[in-house]
């Protein structure tokens, strides 16, 4: 049986990165669409100016992972599923940190 040339590390890490990307996306689409307000004000005030939303945008971002790591996982990728498993646990480490530098 050969194997799945998309079944790398490298390649499942590259899709969580974009899953958490396009999680961001539409979380600050629809944010924008239910305030009134553009995609750049949510990304400049809401995530760079305020310390008490990035660890909630970035769990957001997160859970945006799942549906690639189910895929891989619904197709036996295991290297794609660890690739985007890192990326997960990276996030997570990120939002551990940031709310323990939260006053």
């Amino acid at each position: 049986m050969q194997a799945d040339r998309r079944d790398t590390f490298g390649i499942g890490a590259a899709a969580g990165l974009l899953s958490a990307g396009i999680g961001y996306l539409l979380l600050g689409l629809l944010w924008g669409v239910a305030q009134g307000e553009s995609l750049g004000y949510f990304h400049r005030e809401v995530f760079l100016g305020s310390p008490l939303f990035k660890d909630r945008i970035l769990s957001v971002c997160t859970l945006a992972i799942v549906p690639a790591f189910h895929l891989a996982y619904g197709r036996k990728w295991d290297r794609f599923a660890k690739g985007t498993l890192f990326v997960m646990i990276a996030l997570v480490m990120a939002i551990v940190w940031l709310q323990m530098e939260a006053p």
